[in-house]
């Protein structure tokens, strides 16, 4: 493994933000011990020091006094000589004797750059280990040692570099440095040992005011990598019982809410409360959604925007949730917001949610048929990347338009780039033809795709989808029972058959056994509750299928379930009840065809 140190790399190195590489997800790796570190060379051309030499590289200008005089200038000179002339071994000693001689950090940092450079991480450890001699009250040298021996494995021997580290380092830094460390030491391979170590380092530090949270929320991160979930949550007990300026104990309790603890959740909900912080909150909306839980996601975000409105990324969320749910209104303005906030942004992070925001910003002004403003949102796109979304909307902009073959032409012209380009464009040709009603062609394209793709099984759902909406029911039923033999745990198949079944008022025991078994391969599920609540209410179980909705509503405001449930509701004779329902369907859906057909079935006026 080559390993080069640029002087991009952060001259704090375990900072505040970055954790000197120790970060939340990167694997741990000789590699990865390269960042947050400054490791300078020498730069030596014809017979005098470069005046404006490269970045990072030693010369008299950065130097440190100690180090400047004749002799350390000569030993740092002949050992960049040695490095240069691929005599590594040579060059790195006698850099690393300047070191030792001058005391100077910036020649320490070299020796280690050298020894990584020639694939010597035990040069690099004992370059380390001299800077510590050296400065043994200085953060650095131990930073440096323990990011070498993580890399390699010696997570039994580093307690002594990690206790060294943690207390030398500057007071501002320390929860910080405690929080990454957490997360590193959870990723070694022996998490037993790990925690072990960790704990020890740790555990004093509990006792001080300042350090107690991130200290007890760390020790908490090594219980639950270990697999003692009990012993994390009392860990999360302590740490969000301590003053704290820290996240760490909010990103624990997530973690333990993914473990499934029981009790997190009331206790995350409460510190939230009491001690807003939107990095967590983010962390909880994003469990929240991978949960189908998207209208206490929605919350989460709302109050989010209200305790930092300046944070970008709650505001495109909830644009993004809000559009879904048919709020366009709201999500416009949210999406709009978000664009403002990342204006004078140029992060990739901040390019793609421009992206997302311009391209549900054309979406929202195609359904209001505006699409001269639709075309002027996709025009500010500037990505190569998002290239085929973008020509993928302006095709879906001229089929709105009637112009069926041009969009169809412009579809097959779009460059395929990656696999799932071709996928992507039939999605959007056969969209754009079942708009147009042109369903007989819309079926033909889509069966020529399953023909091609056999194993693709949402192409075989959505091919028999489009043969219910033709009211080919039989050969419905046949695409989707041959899906369920071939894919048994494809519970949208089973869920769309037995919901078909239940819309026809058609073989209802049948239906409810589907349902109930697409809901037992995904517990939860809002649409495949509602399937149950619809079915339960055509078998005349009215008060079941009513707190199945509630049930399916409260976790998905879709405008059919509501509908369901206003139904369901006006059998029951609650009237009020199944006018408010109705009128969230309108809130979400006005111009819906099914929300006419129902009130003027049931002689609703709202």
């Amino acid at each position: 493994m080559n390993i080069h140190l640029t002087a991009q790399a952060s001259a704090r190195g375990l900072s505040a933000h970055q954790g000197c590489g120790f970060d939340r997800a990167a694997p741990l790796s000789l590699g990865r011990i390269a960042i947050g570190l400054v490791l300078t060379a020498a730069a030596w051309h014809g017979q005098v020091w470069s005046a404006q030499p490269a970045a990072g590289l030693v010369t008299p200008r950065n130097l440190s006094a100690a180090a400047s005089n004749a002799e350390m200038i000569y030993l740092v000179l002949v050992g960049e000589m040695q490095v240069a002339a691929q005599q590594a071994g040579v060059g790195f000693s006698l850099i690393l004797d300047a070191a030792k001689k001058s005391g100077d950090p910036e020649l320490f940092r070299r020796a280690v750059n050298v020894a990584l450079e020639s694939r010597s991480a035990d040069a690099a450890k004992e370059a380390a280990r001299a800077w510590g001699v050296s400065a043994p009250t200085t953060a650095d040298p131990y930073r440096v040692l323990l990011q070498l021996m993580l890399a390699t494995n010696e997570v039994a021997q580093s307690t002594e570099p990690l206790k060294q580290l943690l207390a030398n380092v500057p007071d501002s830094e320390r929860s910080a440095v405690i929080d990454a460390l957490a997360q590193t030491y959870a990723r070694a391979n022996d998490k037993d040992t790990a925690r072990r170590v960790a704990v020890s380092a740790f555990q004093p530090l509990t006792l001080r005011k300042e350090t107690a949270a991130s200290a007890w929320a760390a020790m908490g991160v090594m219980s639950l990598a270990a697999g003692l979930k009990d012993a994390a949550l009392e860990a999360l007990t302590s740490a969000l019982s301590s003053p704290a300026k820290t996240d760490a104990p909010g990103f624990l309790a997530i973690d333990l809410l993914n473990a499934k603890a029981p009790a997190v959740e009331e206790m995350l909900i409460k510190h939230l409360d009491s001690k807003p912080a939107v990095p967590v909150r983010m962390a909880y909306v994003r469990f929240l959604l991978d949960n189908d839980r998207a209208s206490d996601a929605q919350q989460q975000l709302e109050k989010a925007t209200r305790e930092e409105p300046s944070s970008p990324e709650p505001w495109l969320l909830l644009g993004a949730l809000n559009l879904q749910t048919n709020r366009a209104q709201l999500a416009e303005g949210q999406f709009i917001r978000y664009l403002e906030l990342t204006g004078g942004q140029e992060t990739e992070r901040a390019e793609r949610g421009k992206t997302q925001a311009y391209l549900s910003l054309a979406q929202i002004a195609e359904n209001r048929k505006q699409f001269d403003v639709a075309s002027n949102w996709l025009d500010r796109i500037d990505s190569d990347d998002d290239a085929l979304r973008v020509q993928l909307r302006r095709a879906a902009l001229l089929g709105r338009q009637g112009q069926v073959n041009e969009a169809r032409a412009l579809i097959s012209l779009i460059p395929e780039q990656k696999s799932t380009d071709a996928r992507a464009k039939l999605a959007v040709e056969v969209q754009i033809l079942k708009d147009a009603n042109q369903l007989a062609q819309a079926f033909s394209l889509l069966t020529s795709a399953v023909e091609k793709e056999p194993a693709d099984a949402e192409l075989t759902y959505d091919l028999a989808m489009l043969a219910d909406k033709m009211g080919r029911h039989d050969e419905m039923e046949r695409i989707l029972r041959d899906l369920m033999a071939r894919k048994p745990d494809y519970h949208h198949a089973f869920n769309a058959l037995g919901y078909s079944l239940a819309e026809r008022n058609t073989r209802l025991p049948e239906a409810k056994a589907l349902i109930t078994k697409a809901l037992d391969m995904a517990p939860g599920d809002p649409f495949i509750t509602d399937s149950l609540g619809w079915v339960e209410f055509r078998l005349g179980n009215v008060q079941e299928a009513a707190r199945l909705l509630r049930e399916a509503y409260a976790k998905r405001a879709d405008v059919e379930i509501a509908l369901h449930l206003g139904e369901v509701l006006w059998a029951l004779g609650d009237q009020a009840g199944a006018r408010m329902a109705f009128e969230q369907a309108r809130e979400l859906q006005a111009d819906n065809p099914l929300l006419k057909e129902v009130l003027q079935r049931l002689g609703v006026k709202l």
